[in-house]
């Protein structure tokens, strides 16, 4: 009998950087959310730029709102650390019963749709 190797989790990345729109972060949220439902670990990278590195501490609050916003999804695995001009920080899944979505993109409701023509309504 062959030995069932075990699911092997990639390992995907989310880039930020320091001065993020709201909407674009709320797209790379629902993005990380995305990975880490199909059990994918999720690699957080904020990269400064130019005078951003003399004000790194906006750069770890952003990472810190990332860690408490995908807590439902994940356990941090690596802490937040600073290399270079990057600060980066690994997420690994919760097992599927823990896991619970807080960015999931807006369903389309019966109320919507029902405005919208279709092809039947002819």
């Amino acid at each position: 009998t062959k030995d069932k190797k075990p699911a092997s989790s990639k390992l995907k990345e989310i880039k930020f950087r320091v001065n993020i729109d709201e909407h674009d972060y709320l797209t790379k949220i629902r993005h990380g959310e995305e990975f880490l439902d199909r059990g994918n670990k999720v690699r957080v990278q904020l990269q400064f730029r130019g005078r951003e590195m003399a004000h790194q501490e906006f750069g770890m609050q952003l990472v810190e709102k990332v860690r408490e916003d995908l807590s439902g999804m994940s356990q941090v695995e690596m802490d937040p650390k600073i290399t270079g001009r990057n600060i980066t920080m690994t997420l690994a899944p919760l097992p599927a019963n823990g896991r619970k979505r807080r960015f999931a993109p807006p369903l389309k409701t019966d109320d919507e749709t029902e405005g919208i023509p279709s092809a039947t309504d002819t």
